[in-house]
């Protein structure tokens, strides 16, 4: 599988430089940042919350653990919480369950992003399988997506990459 066309597509119209990077089959998102030797402050992952106003996306480092209280009040919807992935996979048409881009906005999902990943020069996240990620300037990404920019997240402990 590759980037789903909608996504390459909507990058070039939007005129940002991305990369895509090959690694082999891994699962959650410290593996992938070891995998492609990206820092795990550097590598986003993604996490779906359903809520009252439907699906919110959050983007964090990999090497943090969303804070579901902190969201709840940037949201200002004690009933956020985390949905499970068999209730939102098919709203990412062409990806694989699991590895959905944060590019929640393509989607029709509004965008959260943790602060710390606004202080990397680049990020990286999903490409839509779990053989290749994308990456991008953060300035980019928030430019693209119109992500909120909160804390949301505790950090958990750095990847060596």
């Amino acid at each position: 599988m590759t980037i789903p066309a909608r996504m390459r597509e909507w990058l070039d119209q939007q005129q940002v430089r991305y990369e895509i990077i090959p690694h082999r089959e891994v699962y959650t998102a410290q593996e992938v940042a070891g995998a492609t030797h990206i820092p795990g402050r550097a590598y986003a992952k993604v996490v779906i919350l359903k809520g009252r106003q439907g699906l919110t996306m959050a983007v964090l480092p990999a090497k943090c653990r969303l804070d579901v209280v902190r969201v709840r009040q940037v949201l200002n919807d004690s009933t956020a919480s985390l949905d499970p992935e068999a209730d939102f996979a098919q709203t990412f048409a062409g990806c694989e369950p699991g590895a959905m881009p944060a590019f929640g906005n393509l989607y029709g999902i509004p965008v959260y992003c943790d602060q710390h990943l606004t202080k990397e020069t680049m990020i990286a996240f999903p490409a839509g399988s779990h053989h290749e990620v994308i990456r991008i300037a953060s300035k980019d990404f928030l430019r693209i997506t119109g992500a909120q920019v909160h804390e949301m997240c505790t950090i958990v402990h750095e990847q060596a990459a």
